[in-house]
């Protein structure tokens, strides 16, 4: 991963008076909107518990120096923190962000609407994605309307959310290539 950024131009930013020679992340965005005029071929992906993206570029287009590939076409910004954590990390992650295992399972992260009751037993609509309210509007709703969602659950659901990905086809690395070298003006032969 170290490679990524090291092709990516640099800016000098200037900071309480101390000059700063940075990484321009910013080309991404003409990446991106040159990457949605193109026509490629993706497959989704799921990431499996510990499964590492040098490991998936190697596997899949035969090298893991493409690895900037998967990230670049999944828009990942920080590639250490957006892919799922393995199960041992996670459980040290959220230990140590709430405290304390019982915060982790018992803390509430936050209140949400699942459905709809016209009256106790007519169900009008159950609300997907749910809708996050605040404590005193969880309160005034039937039981059945609402849910608790704990830091746990919510931790979970945010790790797992992150295991769907995009991979680019094989057969389209080449044109892809070409197109990265265009826009960044890289040479990555």
């Amino acid at each position: 991963m170290s490679k990524f950024f090291e092709y990516y131009k640099t800016t000098e930013y200037e900071l309480l008076g101390k000059t700063f020679n940075l990484t321009n992340i910013t080309l991404r965005y003409k990446f991106r909107q040159n990457l949605s005029r193109n026509i490629y071929n993706f497959y989704d992906y799921f990431l499996k518990d510990g499964e590492r993206l040098d490991h998936l570029a190697d596997t899949y287009y035969g090298d893991s120096k493409y690895v900037w590939v998967i990230v670049l076409v999944n828009d990942m910004i920080d590639p250490q923190f957006d892919i799922p954590r393995p199960y041992d990390e996670f459980r040290k992650y959220v230990k140590r962000k709430y405290g304390s295992w019982e915060n982790v399972v018992n803390g509430i992260h936050h209140y949400e609407r699942v459905a709809v009751y016209r009256n106790e037993y007519e169900k009008i609509a159950d609300i997907n994605p749910p809708i996050k309210i605040d404590e005193s509007a969880y309160n005034s709703l039937a039981e059945k309307e609402r849910k608790i969602v704990t830091n746990l659950e919510y931790e979970e659901q945010l790790n797992e959310s992150k295991r769907n990905i995009k991979l680019l086809d094989a057969s389209q690395l080449g044109r892809l290539v070409d197109l990265v070298e265009s826009v960044f003006e890289w040479n990555l032969q």
